[in-house]
């Protein structure tokens, strides 16, 4: 059921994405209005179970993680992720990237800031253009949701987690 869920957000999110681009050249102002549209069709979707983790035996405690950041906000992270934050649209259930959609977050390999913590928050804070993006397909700022300030730094903590 888990993965008929994921399946089916994605699709909405591609098919929304899809459309968009297919409205021909668009002002910078209207590529972000797109994308949060797209954003609102995945979100209007019914929320999905949020994903469980047992977070003493998550091998990621085995790490020693950034200041500031708590195993709390690693486990919240992991549930905007793929909850509110809607990341899991682009960026696949567990960080594994989907072609020509969202880059892997998996790897340690980051394509304009250095994996830095601190550069993840500013980076899901601010987007991604067009152009930083390897598949050309920007990320508005915080996934163009709603999600706060302390959502994000909770994904980020997840996010790097991902990459160690």
């Amino acid at each position: 059921m888990f993965e008929k869920k994921i399946w089916g957000l994605t699709l909405v999110a591609l098919v929304a994405m899809g459309l968009s681009a297919c409205g021909g050249d668009a002002s910078a102002n209207g590529d972000a209005e797109a994308s949060t549209e797209a954003a609102q069709v995945v979100a209007a979707e019914p929320a999905m179970d949020a994903v469980e983790m047992d977070v003493a035996d998550a091998e990621m405690m085995d790490q020693e993680l950034p200041e500031g950041v708590t195993a709390a906000m690693v486990e919240e992270g992991a549930g905007i992720y793929n909850g509110a934050g809607i990341c899991m649209s682009c960026h696949g259930a567990t960080g594994e990237g989907i072609p020509n959609l969202g880059a892997n977050l998996n790897d340690d390999e980051w394509l304009h800031i250095d994996g830095s913590y601190e550069q993840i928050v500013e980076n899901i804070m601010t987007g991604v253009t067009a152009q930083e993006s390897s598949s050309g397909v920007p990320m508005p700022a915080k996934g163009g949701t709603a999600i706060t300030d302390d959502q994000v730094k909770a994904v980020a903590a997840y996010v790097w987690t991902l990459s160690q």
